[in-house]
């Protein structure tokens, strides 16, 4: 008897816990939250405000993939209440050895706290076979999900929706922080004007079917399409449509297709490998073409291979965060996309932008 019970499933030792809603509450009554990523602690900070305390491991200026699991990291998850995953294998190499240490059910895999943001996102780059020859390739696609700002809505609702479960008592909180980040993200990404017009939810369920610019174009308002009132992130953006650009790594793949530019390189041969002499001298002579005139890396990358290109074609280098945090003018989440749109519009030369 004692040694079946020893190896039930760790599912069915989890199902028999206590799960009361706000049972792990910290004593002064905030949701207890540790975000594994800045990105989803901006979030989850703008949604819950003053009821939620909100700890991040990893820093905008880091790799996600490569994150030291340290012992202080255990101690905050021993009393965490939530725990916010990116998912899509993007911490596996770090979130189990601490979830595991901490020693808290309610948050590892299958567990009432373990929040795994990634679901309900469309995700893009799913490989149909696996291969270490191509190198570090996540098995369930790009997880770099929050470069589309849009993606964010879903998020945001799978962050309130677990608020509400670990403090049912300020649920309605939580549904209004929910809501004022969507409308406050809906005017960002659309512009005020646009929301006003035509709805936010409408122009994000367009958006999300790849219908928007038909929307805009073949909807009339006063004799004029609708385009003519785009604001916000993707009308500043509007001038950079179609253009070039290199990345160290697979991680804009979600923004360029938001905003319409195009990755036509990578400065990695394949995810996570280090190019080469001779792929660097393959990209500098694909550079001399003349028609990309940026080069986008990250803060945590090595440097010198950017910098060779530079030197070898006069493409223009510029280094932008991904996460929050990882520029010190990316203080928030919409601060973020402030940032990086207006980084690449200066990089293009477009000082005029909507």
């Amino acid at each position: 008897m004692t040694t079946r019970r020893c190896r039930l499933p760790a599912a069915l030792f989890l199902a028999a816990l206590p799960i009361a809603p706000g049972a792990g509450l910290a004593a002064q009554g905030r949701v207890r939250l540790v975000a594994t990523l800045p990105n989803l602690g901006s979030i989850a900070s703008l949604i819950g405000g003053d009821r939620v305390e909100v700890m991040t491991i990893a820093v905008g200026t880091q790799d996600a993939h490569f994150v030291d699991p340290k012992p202080s990291y255990m101690v905050r998850l021993k009393n965490a209440d939530l725990l916010l995953v990116n998912g899509l294998d993007l911490e596996i190499g770090w979130v189990p050895p601490l979830t595991q240490g901490a020693r808290n059910p309610r948050i590892l895999p299958g567990g009432p706290g373990h929040i795994d943001c990634s679901a309900g996102i469309g995700v893009v780059e799913i490989p149909s076979s696996l291969s270490r020859a191509e190198g570090d390739v996540h098995p369930y696609g790009n997880p770099h999900y929050l470069l589309d700002p849009l993606n964010a809505e879903t998020v945001a609702g799978t962050i309130a929706e677990a608020l509400k479960r670990a403090d049912p008592g300020s649920a309605p909180v939580y549904e209004d922080g929910r809501k004022a980040f969507v409308k406050r993200l809906h005017e960002a990404v659309f512009g005020t004007e646009l929301v006003d017009l035509a709805g936010g939810s409408k122009l994000a369920r367009e958006a999300a079917a790849g219908t928007l610019d038909a929307f805009l174009d073949g909807t009339m308002i006063g004799g004029a399409p609708l385009r003519v009132h785009l604001g916000g992130w993707l009308g500043r953006m509007q001038p950079l449509r179609g253009r070039p650009i290199v990345t160290y790594h697979k991680d804009y793949s979600y923004f360029a297709s938001r905003f319409g530019i195009r990755v036509v390189e990578y400065v990695e041969p394949k995810p996570g490998i280090q190019p080469s002499a001779k792929h660097l001298d393959d990209l500098a002579a694909r550079l001399k073409q003349g028609d990309v005139q940026v080069i986008v890396t990250r803060p945590f990358v090595e440097h010198r291979s950017t910098d060779s290109l530079a030197a070898k074609t006069g493409v223009q280098v510029i280094t932008l965060p991904i996460e929050v945090g990882g520029a010190p003018e990316a203080a928030d989440y919409f601060r973020l996309f402030d940032y990086v749109t207006g980084q690449l519009l200066k990089a293009f030369g477009v000082t005029a932008a909507r």
